[in-house]
């Protein structure tokens, strides 16, 4: 039996336990209600500022006709050299052409140009552009052809074309830089993707030009679209696409890549020649490719319903609205048999990503021609341009804004021509051609340039700059 002391101890010990349980609970609940001080350290960063690299653009070069060489009869071959203009801000640039393997009459026309400056001049970037045209007079290949000279880019987006009867396209594919490239294809057409052999692990040299065969990747496809990938170096893509109906030329073009798929696009400046044809349809079927047509291109995996709205440039008329369902993955064209002769803009609004371009026709007696007209790019504050050398030739400036805007034309010479543009309106300029232009004031608005007489038509866009090169942070560890 424990003795009176020693429960006098253990009880004792557990009452100081308690007690000192007690004070610490306490203390805990204060210090809870304490604001205690913090400390803060911010991570260092170190803002770098990369060095803004030679900006190169590149010209599709001289057009090819199919059989130039009797000895090969599949081989692609130039007739003549394409006419190209460039200019920039500040600085002469650098040219040089591309070689250009694939092409039998490379070495008398020389081949695609590639236009160089220093990417930024006194801090900023540096003003550059250029575009390339020519006319054809061939027995399978006639009409006026124009380019824009673009940069080479990993991703690029070609609208146009056609391998059906009588249909010539081929792919341009021109890498400007010091690493071989190595190019998909991906080609869509009625029934979908096209596994193609031969449509992946194209490669394509450094400093060189390949040239594909649509015919041999998609054969009899009336509306392809054609996504361009590039690993290693980067490539600028271009279609060309020649039509021969019977025995008489039906024309030729020259288009590079249009804007990226969105759910809203604008193709600025479609000449329509004349009205469509009696008759004339407005589904998603393949159309009359002498019909003023838009061909759209949904590449995800749901359905778009699409709103195209064309609004006539220069002019109070009410906008002309078609309303059509593209399917997933299959081009479609619209027919926009509602349109009468005059330039317009075409606002697309979409419920999913779509990529888009135009098509329209001339003729004038024994001469017919076509031109692509591709949705372009947003343009940031300035942009520069260059007019191709050719007739009629017009610049055509969409604002899809809500605002008025100011725009500021200034040539090389530095004579300024000041024009606005109201909200959701267009509005055309006149320009000279084979001319160097910047144009100031056109954040959030879109421009293409134009070429048109009887029988002759053809189509360039208006890109904006490559982005300067911006600072970055680093976080040391």
């Amino acid at each position: 039996m424990p003795s009176k002391r020693g429960v006098a101890i253990t009880s004792g010990r557990i009452v100081t336990g308690l007690v000192g349980i007690g004070i610490a609970a306490v203390t805990i609940a204060a210090a809870g209600q304490l604001t205690l001080p913090t400390v803060e350290i911010a991570p260092r960063d170190i803002r770098v500022t990369p060095v803004a690299g030679d900006q190169s653009l590149v010209c599709p070069g001289p057009l090819l006709a199919l059989a130039q060489d009797a000895t090969a009869a599949t081989a692609a071959g130039s007739f003549g050299p394409a006419s190209v203009d460039f200019g920039a801000k500040g600085v002469t640039p650098t040219t040089r052409d591309l070689a250009a393997p694939d092409n039998t009459s490379g070495a008398a026309d020389g081949g695609p140009a590639v236009i160089t400056v220093p990417g930024a001049t006194d801090g900023s970037a540096t003003p550059v552009s250029g575009a390339q045209s020519q006319i054809a007079a061939e027995a399978d290949v006639a009409g006026l052809a124009a380019a824009t000279c673009t940069p080479a880019s990993a991703e690029s987006w070609l609208v146009g074309g056609s391998s059906d009867i009588g249909r010539t396209t081929l792919i341009l594919l021109g890498n400007p830089s010091a690493v071989d490239a190595n190019v998909t294809l991906e080609v869509f057409g009625a029934a979908g993707r096209i596994d193609a052999p031969g449509a992946a692990g194209i490669v394509v040299a450094s400093g060189t030009q390949r040239v594909v065969a649509l015919t041999g990747l998609a054969p009899n496809e009336p509306t392809p679209v054609v996504r361009v990938t590039s690993e290693g170096g980067q490539v600028a893509a271009a279609l060309q696409q020649s039509t021969v109906r019977v025995l008489t030329p039906g024309g030729v073009e020259v288009q590079g890549p249009t804007a990226a798929p969105a759910t809203d696009l604008v193709v600025p400046g479609l000449v329509v020649s004349a009205p469509a044809a009696p008759g004339a349809s407005s589904d998603t079927a393949s159309v009359d490719d002498r019909a003023t047509a838009l061909r759209l291109f949904a590449p995800g995996a749901e359905a778009a319903d699409v709103v195209i709205t064309a609004t006539r440039e220069n002019s109070k008329d009410e906008p002309i609205v078609v309303d059509a369902t593209i399917q997933p993955g299959v081009p479609g064209e619209i027919a926009l048999a509602g349109l009468p002769a005059g330039e317009f803009s075409l606002e697309i609004t979409s419920t999913e990503p779509v990529v888009a371009a135009a098509r329209s026709n001339s003729r004038s007696g024994a001469l017919e021609d076509f031109a692509w007209f591709g949705a372009t790019p947003v343009l940031d504050d300035e942009a520069a341009f260059t007019v191709p050398t050719g007739p009629g030739q017009k610049l055509h400036v969409f604002n899809p804004t809500g605002s008025e805007a100011a725009v500021t034309l200034t040539d090389a010479d530095g004579t300024e021509t000041s024009a606005k543009v109201a909200a959701g309106a267009g509005a055309t300029i006149g320009v000279a051609a084979g001319q160097s232009y910047v144009l100031a004031g056109a954040d959030g608005l879109h421009a293409s340039i134009s070429l048109a007489a009887p029988g002759r038509l053809t189509s360039s866009p208006v890109v904006p700059p490559n982005p300067l090169a911006a600072p970055i942070s680093v976080y040391p560890r």
